[in-house]
């Protein structure tokens, strides 16, 4: 990391200072504000500007050591023959003449840090360099202290102007993280980032170098990431301590309530007889107080306060501080919601007798808010004998959190312990979706299920929705959907078991392309989940099959806005699984927009969230999306996926690797396959990809707006209609499916070459252009037509490209499954269109070969 941070976002600060320094009327500039937000840096760019234009510049730094020293800040300036014996105007004269003869006739500029600090003489001497215009003077005070009077008479008397630097905003501070790193910092790491420093350079900086230095921070793909706690530097901790310790008995307590507790009411602590405590904590700069609804809540002025008062207090006095808290929200009743699970929390770790229902309850309250939190409470109501309800809570709470070894173990634990058929059957589901999803074990998982379906009487809707969930996952639509009909209609009640099936029916719904039956789901679903129905992930998955089925439908926009807030959202409660399902969704929204770049970026990222490399139940689509992506971006990736998804992202490598032959005929599988099990959304997709790849073939049982422009996309294309295309193109834009527009707009621009319609193919390619501004990275087969050859067929086309690579005959043969005679002909033909002699000149005609290849000579 740069010693030297950039100066990012202080362009206002330093436009104000370059005014005052050239009106001839100011003589000084006083700098304030808190700790760290930047002052001295600012100030040492003024003086760096003022030396290079001439300046004389001095630089004083007063410290509390010599304060009480005459001159003590100034004594690395004072001549050596000064007088200590005359009287203090003597004195006075006798240091600024020394200083104003030393400037040689420049301008002289003086800079006094930690001005609040300085003796009488030096601060008097200040004040009279500046009045008598002999320098002009930089004072920097941190906001909230006192001045010597002299200093303050400086901008009392408009001798000089204040500024007040103010802390960075977010995407300022996300703009300094960027220059400083060299690359994009992810947005979990970002978001954390942003709420502990709230854009402070000092302790941005601090967090960074910790990072670094821990190995926490690093890059992975031009992206960095944190991996682990946000730790404060022992610096930091100093810098803090220096600021917190400066408090008496009654003020530390306060600041270690909060810190352990905050926000906290006011109301409660002013019944405690804490209002002068609390007044002069805010005089100081330590707490603030802010108004939430009718409520008034006090916290400490800044994040890291908190962490390293927790940090320095001992665990007797951490235990005697929850003590307070829980007696100090009992003063109030715990009224409010979030009340209750922090009046538990705080019983708890104070060592007070609670209720283990009232733990489990507060558990549960926190499933989706504070993982971490809902485990210890969970395990804390486990530990107080609460049954099999605290047990399979804290299942659930685990596999939640990722933690799906330890989730199988209790599982399993708890399978033997069940008393009744309901009870078994709902442990059994819960470990087959969890071996499936969280372990990648669907064989065991199956197992799990055929047992408990012979031990239960009767039909057990757990075990029905976990089988179908199972078929989902395997591509199984049909199946699914078959299997959770009945189990619903058997399930009105807005409770955990319907949740569960309408969250598989979401996911198979958008598969099906049944779009308003899947939103219809989706909206139920999420209905159930915030009126307190616990499914491990439920959200998620209801979110991910809304943003998937809009998708499908063409719902573009609507799509990005819900995906846009459900990141939002899954940053700020940074949850593993929320931000994958997330991520994800952002991913499947660029990648139908056709933005690939952003698409590789945000498929990356779900696949990479921390802590949860293991499956989760739409892993293995987000994994086939991005492999696709990355071909669209002409880079294929090399992704051993099962069934039809396999086959889709290796018809789009095949695609990249400009074998569109085999690229058709993995996507004609893919296809099928997706039809055969009712997936016919997908089915809809690839066999529009099939048309991408150059085989204008479209069928489709599927209405809606989307599958309605593929098949107009494929009779313009079977049948050679340049202006069909232009329409297609308009459409496709229209929906903001970007990419389809300027393949089919290219696709149109070719045909009106081919016509000699030279002015209606340059328009064509125009808006290809346009529309692919926004395609980052795009490089399709369709793309490819705007800057290649017209006489060309596509198969002249597919094997000229691949020469071009260095692919001898043979080579090609087999991979396009001919003859070598066939391709030579091809070739020949080839050669005599272009009127070239041989392969080595195809390249700068169809493209460049790949780095390290080497075309043979010949045909």
């Amino acid at each position: 990391m740069v010693n030297d941070w950039p100066l990012v976002g202080r362009e206002q600060e330093l436009a104000f200072a370059r005014r005052a320094l050239a009106d001839a009327e100011v003589c000084g500039l006083l700098l304030t504000g808190r700790a760290g937000a930047g002052k001295t840096r600012l100030a040492k760019v003024l003086l760096a500007e003022l030396a290079a234009g001439g300046a004389r510049t001095h630089w004083v730094r007063a410290m509390s050591s010599a304060s009480t020293i005459p001159f003590g800040a100034f004594a690395h300036l004072l001549p050596g023959s000064a007088d200590g014996t005359a009287d203090r105007a003597h004195r006075l004269n006798q240091v600024a003449g020394h200083l104003t003869r030393g400037a040689e006739g420049r301008r002289l500029v003086l800079c006094v840090d930690d001005a609040h600090l300085l003796d009488d003489l030096s601060a008097t001497l200040v004040h009279q360099l500046a009045a008598t215009a002999s320098a002009f003077v930089v004072v920097i005070a941190p906001h909230g202290v006192s001045v010597p009077d002299p200093v303050f008479a400086m901008w009392k008397d408009r001798v000089a102007e204040r500024l007040d630097v103010g802390e960075l905003t977010r995407p300022q501070t996300a703009e300094l993280v960027t220059a400083v790193l060299g690359g994009r910092l992810e947005d979990g790491a970002e978001h954390r980032l942003w709420h502990l420093t709230l854009g402070n350079p000092l302790f941005l900086r601090e967090l960074l170098q910790g990072g670094l230095d821990s190995g926490a921070l690093s890059a992975t793909d031009g992206v960095w990431r944190w991996s682990g706690a946000l730790r404060a530097t022992p610096r930091l901790v100093e810098l803090i301590e220096i600021r917190t310790d400066r408090v008496d008995a009654d003020e530390r307590r306060l600041l270690e309530l909060l810190a352990f507790g905050e926000p906290l009411g006011c109301e409660p602590l002013l019944r405690l007889g804490a209002a002068r405590v609390l007044a002069s904590a805010e005089r100081a700069g330590l707490v603030v107080s802010e108004r939430t609804g009718r409520r008034l809540n006090v916290r400490l002025a800044h994040p890291l306060y908190a962490e390293v008062i927790r940090r320095r207090t001992s665990p007797l006095r951490q235990r005697d501080t929850y003590r307070i808290l829980a007696g100090t929200l009992d003063l109030t009743g715990a009224r409010r919601a979030e009340d209750k699970p922090r009046l538990v929390r705080w019983r708890l770790a104070a060592g007070l007798p609670t209720d283990p229902e009232l733990v489990r309850a507060a558990a549960e309250t926190l499933l989706r808010k504070d993982f971490p939190q809902a485990e210890q409470l969970a395990a804390e109501a486990v530990r107080l004998s609460g049954g099999f309800a605290a047990k399979f809570l804290l299942a659930q709470v685990r596999i939640a959190g990722g933690r799906h070894a330890d989730a199988d173990a209790l599982l399993a634990e708890l399978a033997g312990e069940t008393v009744s058929d309901v009870q078994h059957a709902r442990v059994a589901g819960t470990r087959a979706r969890n071996l499936a999803f969280g372990l990648n074990r669907f064989s065991d998982a199956e197992v799990v299920l055929d047992t408990a379906e012979t031990a239960v009487s009767g039909t057990a809707d757990d075990l029905v929705i976990a089988r179908a969930a199972l078929r989902a996952a395997a591509g199984a639509s049909r199946a699914a959907l078959d299997l959770l009909g009945p189990a619903l209609d058997r399930n009105h009640r807005g409770d955990e078991l319907r949740l569960g099936a309408l969250v598989v029916a979401a996911g198979a719904l958008a598969e099906s392309g049944r779009t308003e039956a899947c939103l219809g789901v989706v909206e139920e679903g999420l209905a159930i989940a915030a009126s307190g129905a616990s499914v491990p992930g439920s959200r998620v998955r209801l979110e991910h099959a809304r943003i998937v089925a809009l998708c499908r439908a063409g719902r573009l926009e609507e799509a990005e806005d819900l995906a846009g807030e459900d990141y939002r959202d899954a940053v700020r409660d940074r949850w593993g699984p929320a931000l994958a399902g997330a991520a994800a969704s952002l991913g499947t929204v660029a990648l139908a927009y056709g933005n690939v770049r952003a698409a590789i970026r945000r498929l990356r990222e779900a696949l990479a969230v921390e802590g949860h490399d293991q499956p989760y139940e739409f892993r293995p689509a987000v994994t086939g999306a991005w492999a696709r992506a990355s071909a669209m971006a002409g880079r294929p990736e090399d992704v051993d996926l099962p069934g039809p998804l396999g086959d889709w992202a290796g018809a789009w490598a095949a695609a990249a690797r400009g074998e569109l032959t085999r690229a058709a005929q993995l996507a004609a599988a893919a296809a099928s396959a997706a039809e055969a099990s009712g997936r016919a959304a997908v089915a809809a997709e690839i066999r529009h990809d099939l048309v991408r790849f150059g085989v204008p073939e479209f069928s489709s049982d599927l209405d809606g707006p989307l599958v309605s422009l593929y098949a107009a996309h494929t009779r313009a294309l079977s049948t050679g209609d340049a202006a069909g295309l232009d329409t297609v193109a308009s459409a496709f834009a229209g929906t903001g499916a970007r990419l389809l527009a300027a393949e089919a707009a290219a696709e149109a621009a070719r045909l009106h070459r081919t016509a000699g319609k030279l002015g209606s193919a340059v328009g064509s390619a125009q808006r290809a252009q346009s529309w692919l501004a926004s395609c980052e990275d795009a490089a399709t087969p369709a793309l490819a037509l705007l800057d290649t050859p017209l006489d060309l067929t596509v198969r002249e086309l597919e094997i000229a490209r691949l020469v071009a690579t260095g692919l001898t005959s043979r080579a090609v043969a087999d991979r396009l499954v001919v003859s070598v005679r066939t391709v030579d002909n091809v070739l020949h033909g080839v050669y005599a269109k272009l009127g070239i002699s041989g392969r080595r000149e195809l390249a700068s005609v169809v493209g460049r070969p790949e780095p390290g290849s080497n075309p043979g000579d010949g045909p």
